[in-house]
């Protein structure tokens, strides 16, 4: 039974991994790859897992860098080897890890396989190579993440072929807000799975934070009974705090299939939930219809009515644009965000160039960004828009400026629709704005806001119907758009300080006197 040395590669690098990895042919050289990191977190697990001889480490990195891993595994485990790997800017980091015992480095730009090899054969000339029945098989799971990130070895494959013996898979995902702390685990979800359907075996793949991904091999007969149970524990997760969503993906009939199922159908549906802040549950059976709308965004035309101070109408442009952006599903997230970021850069230099004071909004820019960037879902994100536009309307319109013009449009249509089931959404729609942004903008250029703006309209029509009609009370109610005669009642009272009934008597009985 052949003897090896087992090593464990560390790199944030995808592509530096790889390349360690497929330089030479490692056990022909006497040495097994027993494992891959992209941090010293992940590193640390598979140290504890596996205690390779040997160790090769980038040094900068994301989280516990090469320097806080280099003395943790020589605090830890004094006889593992590291070798570390840096570029020329980055040695004066490595002088610090000599002082916590590194064996070696090299220079990423000098890498090769006869660097690699001379340099493994240096520092393992006083190690022992371990058996290969010490050895242990690389878990499911790490397999099934190679898979996803695409740099599974054949045998990994063959493994995983014969690991699952049901003919039908799901994805599974739960995800939440980041820096928001769950009580359900994985081990819970799973358990409930099989205390539910028979038949099935899961297993998790570690490929994010603040995420559960559940790979479930099932038999077909049983794919419906995993959507109920999936649909029934997203049901008890609803949170509005941690905005617990999850995604079911379409089913698929072979192992090899994993990789573009994942690609071109579940990061897309995670991409849809950004859009659908309401939504706790998206199963591959029940997407939302895409809205065939034509998007192009001017923003020379923007950038025009800044320059001739025509900031309502740009206002009312750029908003238009954002209602209609913020349901297209198939929009990149990335784009989305990097879109409205990069509006507000505009501005902000816009404004800078008309001698405007943008220091206070230079200074909060990066953060503004930044909230962006973490931005859960879509509602968030124009949120966070939302409030850098009030602060800059604050700074160009006056408080007397007037605004009747661009108000006038909501307050038209008002009073042409009183009559519909008219809500702030159903506006928002018709004008293509964020809904939010629409109840500040009418609150702020209007005496008061939607709701209360809606009633007086459909209680002044009221008025004029009870005097010179005999309908009824509940037929006039319906007339102006209340659908619960006592609701139009309680209303009707609110702003007259009498009922329906006593203001058509009292009405009637005035008129008469005239006659």
């Amino acid at each position: 039974m052949e003897d090896f040395y087992k090593v464990l590669i560390v790199d944030d690098e995808m592509l530096i991994r790889q390349g360690i990895i497929n330089y030479i042919e490692w056990e022909s050289e006497g040495y097994k790859i027993i494992g891959e990191a992209s941090n010293g977190e992940e590193a640390i697990h598979l140290m504890e897992t596996y205690q390779p001889q040997i160790m090769i480490t980038d040094i900068v990195m994301p989280g516990m860098d090469g320097i806080e891993l280099v003395k943790y595994v020589k605090d830890e485990y004094p006889d593992t080897e590291i070798i570390v790997l840096s570029s020329f800017e980055d040695f004066d980091y490595v002088r610090q890890t000599f002082q916590s015992g590194v064996a070696d480095y090299i220079l990423k730009p000098k890498l090769n396989t006869d660097e690699l090899i001379q340099t493994l054969r240096r520092v393992t000339q006083k190690q022992t190579k371990s058996s290969s029945k010490d050895i242990s098989k690389p878990s499911v799971e790490e397999g099934l993440k190679k898979i996803l990130e695409g740099y599974q070895s054949i045998r990994d494959m063959d493994l995983a072929r014969k690991h699952f013996p049901y003919d039908s898979f799901n994805l599974i995902e739960m995800f939440w807000k980041k820096d928001k702390e769950i009580s359900l685990s994985k081990k819970m979800i799973v358990n409930v799975l099989n205390d539910h359907v028979q038949n099935i075996l899961c297993h998790e793949i570690p490929i994010k934070e603040n995420s559960i991904v559940l790979l479930v091999n099932v038999t077909e007969k049983n794919l419906r009974k995993v959507k109920e149970v999936i649909q029934s524990l997203s049901k008890q997760t609803i949170d509005n705090k941690l905005h617990i969503k999850w995604i079911l993906s379409k089913p698929f009939y072979s192992i090899d299939e994993l990789k573009k199922v994942h690609e071109n159908d579940h990061i897309k549906m995670k991409q849809y939930h950004f859009y659908l802040p309401n939504s706790n549950f998206l199963p591959y059976d029940d997407l939302p219809a895409l809205r065939e709308i034509k998007i192009e965004f001017d923003l020379n035309h923007m950038i025009y009515l800044f320059k001739r101070k025509q900031f309502q109408e740009a206002f009312i442009y750029l908003n238009e644009h954002i209602g209609l952006l913020s349901n297209q599903y198939e929009t990149d997230v990335f784009e989305f965000k990097s879109w409205l970021e990069n509006i507000m850069f505009n501005i902000i230099v816009l404004l800078g160039n008309m001698k405007y004071d943008i220091q206070a909004l230079e200074a909060e820019k990066y953060t503004y960004f930044s909230d962006i960037n973490e931005a859960f879902h879509v509602r968030e994100a124009v949120s966070i828009f939302d409030h850098f536009m009030e602060k800059v309307e604050n700074m160009v319109l006056p408080s007397n400026i007037e605004t009747t013009s661009n108000i006038q449009r909501l307050l038209d249509y008002i009073e042409e629709h009183y009559n519909d089931h008219l809500s702030l959404q159903t506006l928002a729609n018709h004008f293509h704005f964020n809904p939010s942004y629409l109840s500040s903008y009418f609150s702020k250029h209007h005496e008061e806001g939607f709701s209360e703006y809606l009633n007086h309209v459909r209680i002044k029509n009221a008025m004029k119907m009870l005097k010179s009609t005999d309908m009824s009370i509940s037929t006039i109610s319906e007339a102006v758009g209340y659908s619960d005669p006592s609701y139009f009642t309680k209303v009707f009272k609110k702003m007259t300080t009498k009922s329906p009934s006593t203001f058509r008597r009292e009405n009637k009985t005035t008129n008469m006197r005239h006659l």
